[in-house]
């Protein structure tokens, strides 16, 4: 699997990997990059634990890890990457399953709507307005 991650996640990733490979006596990375001191891997309740304390220490609201990723995928609609880039970000198994969940924030998708549907009947007048003048109304109306 290829994951996207941006310079500033990679950078972070380099620095702990350097931070592993500096305690290995071979200088070199073995195994996980966020590892327990005894070299196992993290343990979920560990990480939601420190999340809880760390909000905690800053003042800031209770927040879970799965809450995490619906912020991912607001600030995601927020900017304008398209639904279907983020569904695949999400790993959704359809695109209606993120339309389902998040197509509450396209808060631009019901102007545009409105909008399209108002211009197509604004270009059917007109249409018809000529039509009338010409003496062909039967001819669009079939």
């Amino acid at each position: 699997m290829t994951i996207s991650l941006s310079p500033r996640a990679m950078a972070a990733l380099h620095r702990q990997a350097a931070i592993q490979m500096n305690a290995h006596s071979q200088g070199r990375l073995e195994g996980i990059v966020f590892p327990r001191p005894d070299g196992q891997p993290l343990r979920p309740q560990w990480l939601l634990n420190q999340l809880r304390k760390r909000t905690a220490e800053l003042g800031l609201p209770t927040i879970g890890l799965h809450n995490l990723r619906h912020t991912a995928a607001s600030i995601m609609i927020a900017e304008n990457v398209p639904l279907a880039v983020i569904s695949k970000t999400l790993h959704h198994t359809t695109l209606a399953i993120t339309i389902n969940l998040y197509g509450h924030l396209l808060k631009d998708s019901a102007d545009q709507a409105v909008a399209a549907l108002s211009s197509a009947l604004d270009q059917a007048d007109k249409r018809c307005e000529g039509a009338t003048d010409t003496g062909q109304v039967t001819a669009l109306a079939a």
